[in-house]
């Protein structure tokens, strides 16, 4: 009788436990598709007044419609994806509509796929406490965890650089652009870079996964998400594949010095499942960089230092800490992770290699002063920031009760400050001025 009651009550724990647990997941989906709905919508209105070209709503989003109707204009755009889905929705919708539901619809999949490696990337950080506790404390604690990770996914969409008033200099420099000169992870101005995040997002874990185990464990079954998410950004919007295939050959190349040739082989198979994303770069370059451009000048890309950039910012240095400070001071307190943790050190190759990227190259012609090589760059940024809201976490976990509370209530002073700027900003757009002149 006494085993019988004992029993009873670990399946009364259990059960206990699992509504508790299944509360907790409910409570957190409420929250991040309520979160998603207003989010969507909220950006939704945004391109649709783009789209439909209302007076003081200025943007890129016309030269995408015309392109949706098969108008040619001045801009060349060999990457399909974005406007073949645009095509497919305004067959029903119109040009315009189709432009801004699309927009809106991979804008949202950046959401959830940023969700879901938030999740796993907070997990790998350790940032849930390990403790010896009730069923329900534990649930309790997976749950306010999720929650956690839903609010930072959405701040991570909403945050940009630092910057002064208007017309107010900023440590003796004063900036005509507030963004362009400093960037931001979230250029909500221009529509493909938008569309391309949930590839991007999917390539960049995905491709991190790849380089810790390849040598060890190759697969080409463990290669796929990789080689397809990489394939399917380089036709949504190629910058990011720019930064990152060339990166990844250069980790490739050092592993295949450390080991003395031994990484060869899987090295060589890892880059045969690119060689699709190769072809269709080659593609893309043939039809932009070659000839000459709709105003017949010279196109393809050139090399000069700082070319584009020095137009933007005097002083760039103090643009790149505008628009980097939390990551800047996270990475100092954080020193360790960057050799602990892979995931750390390749946001930070990816934010690197960009910059030097941006600061070298510039596309001929009269879009130079279009900075088309800054969206690499703000690419590097937003995966920088990614992985700096779940040390953030992480540290919340663990300093809330130490001496460093001091310490973690400067990151979230600084991460509130890139949060009321990005706010502003979008704010600003919704008003419908126009974002050249913010």
């Amino acid at each position: 009788m006494r085993n019988q009651a004992e029993q009873k009550k670990r399946v009364c724990r259990e059960e206990g436990s699992g509504r508790i647990r299944v509360s907790g997941i409910t409570a957190d989906r409420i929250v991040f598709w309520t979160l998603l709905i207003i989010y969507t919508g909220v950006m939704l209105y945004l391109f649709v007044m783009q789209c439909y070209e209302v007076p003081v709503f200025r943007s890129d989003m016309p030269d995408y419609v015309n392109k949706v109707r098969g108008i040619q204009g001045e801009y060349e755009f060999p990457y399909p994806l974005f406007f073949v889905l645009a095509e497919g929705i305004a067959l029903v919708a119109g040009a315009p509509l189709g432009v801004a539901v699309t927009t809106a619809l991979l804008n949202a999949l950046g959401v959830c796929a940023a969700k879901y490696y938030m999740g796993r990337l907070v997990r790998e950080l350790s940032v849930l406490e390990v403790r010896k506790g009730t069923p329900r404390a534990d649930a309790e604690r997976e749950g306010a965890l999720d929650l956690a990770v839903t609010g930072m996914v959405f701040v991570l969409f909403l945050l940009g650089n630092l910057y002064s008033p208007k017309n107010t200099a900023f440590f003796g420099f004063d900036y005509s652009y507030r963004c362009m000169g400093i960037y931001t992870p979230n250029p909500i101005w221009n529509a493909t870079y938008l569309a391309v995040r949930p590839f991007t997002i999917i390539c960049f874990f995905e491709a991190a996964n790849v380089l810790k185990r390849y040598r060890d464990d190759f697969t080409w079954k463990g290669c796929m998400p990789f080689a397809v998410s990489l394939f399917l950004m380089t036709i949504t919007k190629p910058s990011y594949t720019l930064v990152l295939v060339p990166l990844m050959g250069i980790l490739l190349l050092a592993d295949l010095i450390r080991s003395r040739g031994k990484s060869f082989r899987n090295a060589f198979c890892l880059c045969v499942t690119m060689i699709p994303t190769g072809l269709d770069l080659l593609r893309q370059f043939f039809g932009v960089f070659t000839g000459t451009n709709a105003r017949g000048e010279e196109t393809g890309i050139g090399f000069a230092f700082a070319k584009v950039w020095s137009n933007y910012s005097k002083n760039i240095p103090l643009s790149i800490v505008m628009g980097m400070a939390l990551t800047l001071g996270v990475a100092v307190l954080n020193r360790k992770m960057l050799k602990e943790k892979f995931i750390y050190r390749f946001a930070w190759y990816n934010y690197l290699f960009a910059t030097v990227s941006f600061l070298c190259l510039y596309e001929k012609g009269f879009r130079m002063l279009h900075a088309n090589f800054s969206w690499g760059y703000m690419h590097g940024m937003f995966f920088v920031f990614f992985v700096t809201l779940a040390l953030v976490l992480k540290n919340t976990m663990e300093w809330i009760k130490s001496r460093k509370a001091v310490l973690l209530l400067a990151e979230w002073a600084v991460l509130a400050c890139h949060l009321v700027c990005g706010v502003n900003f979008l704010l600003y757009a919704l008003q419908g001025n126009d974002l050249a002149g913010f």
